[in-house]
């Protein structure tokens, strides 16, 4: 009889520990699904005010991006600001919002330094309405070749763990305040276009006019293809070779001025000013940048054998 008691009594002993064992087993599996990320970014675009990032194409100086009356704007190092085009900040937005979680590289601290998300890393903070709401470390990138892919490391900067990503994150992050600026030059629908007056040195100078559809020079008939090739090219040009702390020597007028008229007879002129040292370009879009012509003037700039 006390047999039978003792093996009832070991049977149910062994179902309590059983359980014991099942809960617990249960609770540390949805601890460990819990510390994986699910969602590394967070934020709500529409609501962002501010953006500074901290990289190695900056000296890790913060680079201040900022949203003010509906515009965004970049701090610049001779204290000036420069207005940010809407689709570059859509290009960044769209790059954070894809941040999302591969795979679980590392839980160590000591891996930081491998994976380039220590202090080697570009650092990202976004604020909404004056809030932290991310600050993210994106270090290294890893290249695969079989199936081609890109992937970035990351880690959230109150966080020990990495992770792999999707994508070339240093490619929009890692870049000084020029690459983020608006760099438009000339922003047009060339189909409106009927005259190009080209202003140059000497007797150089021609004009490019629309007449019945076709564009001639002197009369002649161009090359449909090569025409149309530089007008959709010049169309939506831009550069980020920015001249800021340059002084235009306007006493003498521009030595290239390119004036561009449309059917409604609206202006737009690119001029150049060059001297022994400065090749400096303005447009009347955008009079207030100053850009380096040196090395794209002659794209503008062209002589009239370009369309023949």
């Amino acid at each position: 009889m006390f047999s039978k008691i003792n093996n009832s009594l070991l049977a149910a002993l062994f179902v309590v520990l059983l359980g014991f064992v099942v809960i617990v087993f249960f609770l540390n599996s949805d601890k460990n699904e819990r510390t994986f990320r699910d969602v590394l970014v967070d934020i709500d675009t529409t609501a962002v005010t501010e953006m500074v990032i901290y990289s190695r194409a900056n000296n890790f100086e913060p680079l201040k991006i900022f949203k003010e009356n509906e515009s965004w704007f970049v701090n610049l190092k001779n204290g000036k600001t420069g207005d940010v085009a809407d689709s570059k900040m859509t290009q960044i937005f769209t790059e954070l919002v894809s941040i999302k979680p591969k795979r679980l590289a590392s839980r160590s601290k000591d891996k930081w330094g491998d994976f380039q998300v220590d202090s080697s890393g570009a650092r990202v903070q976004i604020k909404e309405n004056g809030k932290t709401s991310l600050d993210i470390i994106i270090g290294r990138f890893n290249y695969q070749q079989q199936p081609r892919s890109v992937s970035t490391y990351v880690r959230l900067s109150n966080d020990n763990d990495v992770y792999e990503v999707d994508g070339f994150l240093a490619m929009t992050f890692n870049q000084n305040a020029d690459a983020f600026r608006n760099g438009s030059i000339i922003k047009d629908d060339f189909n409106s276009w009927n005259n190009l007056k080209f202003e140059y040195p000497a007797d150089s100078s021609f004009t490019l006019t629309k007449l019945g559809g076709k564009w001639m020079i002197d009369n002649i008939q161009t090359d449909s293809a090569k025409t149309i090739n530089y007008l959709r090219r010049i169309s939506n040009f831009s550069r980020n070779n920015f001249a800021d702390d340059n002084v235009i020597e306007t006493s003498l007028g521009p030595a290239y001025k390119l004036t561009i008229s449309n059917e409604n007879l609206e202006f737009i002129e690119v001029s150049a000013f060059v001297d022994s040292v400065n090749n400096i370009v303005t447009s009347s879009q955008r009079p207030e940048v100053l850009f380096d012509g040196k090395s794209f003037g002659n794209t503008l700039f062209v002589g009239k054998n370009s369309f023949f």
